[in-house]
């Protein structure tokens, strides 16, 4: 039964691990998935601009050619003959079944009459009474080429141009027999080669309307790509699909081998937790020791509050969530030379044993520094040396203040220094919050040389300090500057609270929430009487 109750952990250990393993897996394939799917969408989308471009290029030769017939007509004024051999001569020397022809309109306006023509499509003397006439009309009231829509069975595609191209009054008319659909002459080469393409003479799919088509089946499906094209006074459509990968078989084939090579590895990590998790509980049962002989030197390094003229005094210690009971938070108040006082609180990064250990060889330190009433700056560039030349930690941050004697109207100057902790904040005797800002500097231990400065302020009877670490303001999720602005309200919210009460007043924001760090709080407050009871530093 032993052996049964050992080995039941270990198998549901090694089902969560490889069911995590698997699920990133899967997040893994599917991230590769979309990359490959990405990178063919922009390679579908560069073969199709320059799809767009053969077409452009092969749309924008319509143009010029009835403009020098525009051109003959104008120099000839308007003859005939000269016409038809600009005609001819664009016959022959433009494939595929063309007509040329010019246009007038019927006096009735309901028809065009062919006053000459080249191409077999159309004769002189012939009237266009169809669909083509609404193009013939349109072109006249624009500058630009019209087309007309594919008509008829025999599958004819005209273009008209009025004036200032044609003689005033008159159309030049261009006229293609498209016969059955076709791919276009490009198709069998790039770009055309790895693609499917159909172009339609209308701005959407139109199966009625296809120009040229590289296969039998439109409109096309699954991953498609579309490109308007710009016809004179129209719009057409292009719709382009890849035949096979663009980005080649093997990148598409990319996340299965991406899934392959996953539940491989999901296997080898079942079989890693399978054969560490024997060795789990022997290395929980250290790390619990650790840390409740920590947190017993811990409790034991945190200072009782003196008592203190004119100040009352109030602190509190709180520790974070379960496997991180221990820290190196710390405060400390005590007396320097000439009646003067000494404030800390300091954080030294880590959360074991070594930091409390480190914490109280720090607080020793600074207090010996600070004894004969050396300025604040000072007192932390000689700590910041101490630091690095003994290798006590990697990083501290601290805020060490001094609070002078009180003037004849009770208001002492507490001048500060700041190395990388968070400013304290004053709560005046009016209600109003300041941030305690100025003389800050790098933290103690960073890997530079640098001279602490510090600065000073008057704190009035009635004043009160609050100097607290980290974990006060630390919220998961949440910004450190969000966390320092709800602070300042519990802070400010009740002018009249001793030291002790505000205490309180802040620790009641935390209640409930799980603590990412351990919280060191100091309350120091100004008061106008020199019989104060001793501060409160109950650790909660």
């Amino acid at each position: 039964m032993v052996g049964a109750s050992r080995r039941q952990p270990l198998r549901i250990a090694t089902l969560i691990a490889l069911v995590v393993a698997l699920a990133i897996t899967g997040a893994v394939a599917w991230a590769v998935h979309l990359a490959v799917r990405d990178q063919e969408q922009r390679l579908l989308k560069e073969r199709t601009a320059e799809l767009g471009l053969v077409f452009n290029s092969a749309v924008a030769a319509i143009g010029p050619t009835m403009n020098e017939q525009g051109t003959v007509l104008r120099v000839t004024h308007n003859s005939v003959a000269a016409y038809q051999d600009a005609a001819d001569a664009a016959v022959k020397i433009t494939p595929g079944q063309n007509t040329f022809a010019w246009l007038r309109p019927q006096a009735s306006g309901t028809g065009f009459v062919v006053v000459a023509a080249s191409g077999g499509g159309l004769h002189a003397g012939d009237v266009i009474t169809d669909e083509r006439v609404q193009a013939l009309h349109a072109a006249m009231a624009t500058s630009v080429v019209v087309p007309t829509r594919v008509i008829g069975s025999a599958r004819l595609l005209g273009f008209a141009l009025g004036a200032p191209a044609a003689p005033a009054g008159t159309v030049l008319y261009r006229e293609s027999a498209l016969g059955p659909v076709a791919p276009p002459r490009q198709a069998g080469t790039a770009p055309f080669s790895e693609l499917d393409v159909v172009l339609y003479a209308t701005p959407k799919v139109d199966a009625n309307q296809v120009l040229v088509s590289t296969t039998k089946q439109f409109p096309l499906r699954g991953q498609t790509r579309s490109l308007p094209i710009e016809v004179g006074s129209a719009n057409w459509l292009m719709s382009v699909r890849a035949r096979t990968p663009l980005v080649g078989r093997l990148t598409s084939d990319a996340p299965w081998l991406a899934l392959g090579v996953g539940v491989i590895g999901a296997l080898l990590i079942a079989a890693v937790v399978e054969v560490s998790a024997r060795r789990r509980n022997a290395a929980i049962a250290l790390y619990e020791a650790e840390h409740q002989v920590a947190e017993t030197l811990q409790r034991s390094l945190l200072p009782q509050l003196p008592s203190m003229p004119g100040l009352e005094l109030a602190a509190r210690y709180l520790a974070s969530g379960a496997g991180q009971q221990v820290g190196g938070d710390w405060f400390d108040v005590f007396p320097i030379t000439g009646g003067r006082v000494g404030l800390v609180v300091g954080d030294v990064i880590g959360h074991d044993l070594n930091a409390a250990s480190e914490m109280s060889q720090i607080r020793s330190a600074l207090r010996a520094y600070a004894v004969d009433g050396d300025a604040p700056a000072q007192v932390i560039t000689r700590l910041d040396r101490l630091v690095d030349a003994l290798r006590l930690t990697q990083l501290v941050t601290v805020f060490y203040g001094v609070l002078d004697t009180p003037d004849s109207s009770g208001s002492r100057v507490l001048r500060y220094t700041n190395a990388g902790h968070l400013p304290p904040m004053l709560r005046r005797a009016d209600g109003r919050v300041d941030t305690v800002a100025g003389g800050g500097s790098a933290v103690l231990g960073a890997p530079i040389a640098i001279e602490h400065t510090e600065s000073e302020l008057t704190v009035g009877p009635g004043d009160l300090l609050v100097m607290f670490t980290d974990g006060l303001v630390e919220v998961p999720g949440g910004s450190l500057d969000d966390g320092l602005a709800q602070l300042a309200d519990r802070v400010g919210q009740q002018a009249g609270q001793d030291a002790d009460a505000m205490c309180e007043h802040v620790l009641a924001g935390v209640a409930g929430r799980t603590l990412r760090d351990d919280i060191a709080l100091l309350a120091v407050r100004v008061t106008t009487s020199a019989d104060v009871p001793a501060g409160r530093g109950v650790p909660a």
